[in-house]
């Protein structure tokens, strides 16, 4: 008897949900969220397009960025 009841307990829970879910209203229209002029809005990486010019720029500074590590360690290990 027990077992009768909680499956009928559960059939109206599912019911409630069910009628709760139909009722609902829609979610909103999905819409822009504002930008101030002049500022890039944010995008999603897969949405970028690639920048090939940048990717030689970052090359350079990446090298450039090495000896002055290098250095830096050099004096702090003389101190």
């Amino acid at each position: 008897m027990l077992l009768r009841a909680l499956i009928v307990l559960l059939l109206v829970l599912n019911l409630g949900v069910a009628a709760w879910w139909w009722q609902r209203d829609p979610a909103p229209a999905a819409t822009r969220a504002a930008v101030a002029p002049g500022v890039a809005p944010l995008r999603l990486l897969g949405e970028a397009q690639p920048r090939t010019a940048v990717k030689p720029a970052l090359a350079q500074a990446a090298a450039a960025a090495v000896p002055a590590a290098a250095d830096t360690t050099a004096s702090v290990a003389a101190n």
